[in-house]
């Protein structure tokens, strides 16, 4: 190893640009990969939420699944639960807490109304990290994500002024890096009185009967496609959307930033692997008479064939640190400026750290190769003629 680092030092230029090349292809897959993986959790975090039910909609919402501005009616929830196949249904009231500050790359804080008796299903766990869960007939109370007990740095207890009414902090939810982070839960009556609030004068529906969906939740999920044709048949003017659906709906996006991981991944390849072949290929040419003396004294073709794919490698494994240290600093840098609004764009992984350099390394090494099969298999009487 000591010999590795000494012979990639003899020209410390030309070393640094190989090594530069290196990082700026390992940056770019650490940032770009640590916006990924964020991603991939909010759509694991929804799959998880979202298969374990069907959603109705009044069929011009043009929302599916945030703070939908077109409401329906709880009478809808008896007579869905009529139909065949359905276990029960629950009205839900969903509303922006902060209408201001809708948009971006992250979720945005919803204020959530639910029934409790109704709305909790065994399937999703919400675990509390302090206080405890909603329970019936109560007002005025809010259970709410680990984001917003962050970022408005709230406790157990504390008053929660939303959309000018005030709510008592009951609970704290642990963090699951997904939707219910950012998800203020209160009582339906509580957020329907918010509700009409919002909504123009002229608005004919103030009562106590509205929703923004229907959550239904099927007694066998593999009969949710059924069920939606049937709530869409029975029912006018509604839309029924089905786990699969959701799933399509959110995967969609979860697709796009995985393929900007394979871009990355390729400029990584092309700027770190030709940055090392071409190095390691002028390498061999400066070193053919030293290569040369080593084979005429008895250095075997496998030996030199290591030296210089270690030499490879190490140029990779350096790049790799270095471009993983300056895409991990980036990251930090960028959670700590958007944390103050309670959003977290990037998401760095033990996993992702780990692939970034071992990729690295990998390159390395692999575009070593060649080089060192053409340094290996130089004629030692060829090489000592050189000059």
């Amino acid at each position: 190893m000591s010999e590795a680092i000494s012979n990639i030092l003899r020209r410390p230029l030309r070393t640094a640009l190989t090594i530069l090349g290196i990082v700026i292809g390992v940056f770019a897959l650490t940032v770009m990969g640590a916006l990924a993986e964020k991603l991939n959790v909010l759509v694991d975090g929804g799959d998880e939420y979202f298969r374990t039910r069907l959603f109705v909609f009044d069929e011009g919402a043009a929302s599916g699944f945030q703070a939908s501005s077109r409401p329906v009616t709880r009478d809808l929830v008896e007579r869905i639960e009529e139909l065949p196949g359905v276990d029960r249904a629950t009205p839900v009231l969903q509303t922006l807490l902060n209408p201001g500050e809708a948009g971006g790359f992250d979720l945005p804080e919803l204020l959530t109304g639910i029934e409790p008796e109704t709305w909790y299903d065994e399937a999703v766990e919400l675990r509390v990290d302090a206080g405890r869960l909603l329970e019936a007939d109560e007002a005025g109370v809010t259970v709410i994500g680990a984001d917003l007990a962050e970022r408005y740095d709230l406790r157990v207890g504390d008053s929660f002024t939303m959309r000018e009414h005030d709510f008592a902090v009951i609970g704290v939810l642990e963090r699951t890096l997904t939707f219910p982070d950012k998800i203020a839960y209160v009582p339906l009556a509580d957020a329907q009185e918010i509700y009409v609030e919002s909504v123009p004068d002229a608005f004919e529906e103030r009562t106590d009967a509205l929703a923004t969906q229907i959550e239904v939740f099927p007694d066998n999920l593999d009969d949710a496609d059924a069920i939606a044709a049937a709530i869409t048949i029975e029912i006018d003017g509604v839309r029924a959307v089905t786990p699969a659906e959701v799933a399509d709906q959110i995967g969609q996006a979860s697709i796009v930033f995985n393929l900007i991981i394979v871009g990355a991944s390729v400029i990584a390849v092309i700027v770190g692997g030709l940055s090392v072949i071409n190095t390691m290929v002028m390498t061999v040419s400066e070193r053919v008479r030293e290569i040369g003396i080593k084979k005429a004294v008895g250095a075997p073709t496998g030996a030199i064939l290591r030296e210089f794919v270690v030499e490879a490698t190490l140029l990779g494994a350096i790049g790799g640190i270095i471009g993983l240290g300056l895409g991990a600093l980036l990251v930090v840098i960028l959670n700590a400026q958007t944390a103050g609004s309670g959003t977290s764009v990037f998401l760095l992984t033990p996993m992702l750290l780990l692939r970034s350099f071992l990729f690295a390394t990998i390159l390395g090494t692999l575009a070593g190769i060649y080089p060192a099969f053409r340094a290996a298999r130089l004629d030692p009487v060829t090489a000592l003629r050189s000059t």
